[in-house]
């Protein structure tokens, strides 16, 4: 009779062991569905502010050259709205490099969705922000460059890319 409990106990422990490995499994798929989610959510909500027709058009404007040169750019020549937008764009560009840095946010979706843009947008006032970084905080801007130096770095965008970035 021992030995019967004995079998009885091992086939349990063997069906317990399978049930907590599958479990395992499943919360372990659950939790990269969860994680892809909020990647997607962050995404699409930080596309409809970035993407809407006033950002688009300061954007246009910023790269164009309206503003000045890099060298030039200076924020505080510029209309309330447009200084405003402008702090809206490098704050948002600022969010992103934050949310990638912590791993908040896959970089290779931020390079999906964004390809051109962020670099571009740091070329246009990367003197400016360099500058207050020594009038201002040290901390000015350095998520945005973080985000900037992974795009150069990405094996995605060859030297050609950088050579012809300028365009609009």
């Amino acid at each position: 009779m021992g030995d019967t409990w004995t079998a009885i106990s091992a086939v349990s422990a063997a069906i317990g062991s399978a049930v907590v490995i599958v479990a395992s499994f499943f919360a372990y798929s659950q939790i990269k569905e969860a994680r892809l989610s909020r990647h997607v959510h962050l995404l699409i909500s930080f596309q409809e502010k970035y993407h809407t027709t006033g950002a688009r058009q300061f954007r246009y404007r910023l790269l164009s050259g309206e503003f000045g040169s890099p060298e030039a750019f200076d924020p505080t020549r510029m209309s309330t709205e447009d200084f405003h937008t402008f702090w809206q764009l490098h704050d948002q560009l600022e969010m992103l490099g934050i949310l990638v840095e912590k791993g908040l946010l896959d970089f290779d979706l931020v390079l999906a969705c964004f390809h051109r843009s962020p670099p571009q947008v740091w070329s246009a006032i990367e003197p400016y922000i360099l500058d207050r970084r020594t009038r201002s905080s040290p901390l000015e801007g350095r998520n945005f460059e973080r985000l900037v130096q992974r795009y150069r770095r990405s094996p995605i965008l060859p030297a050609e890319y950088w050579d012809r970035q300028s365009e609009l």
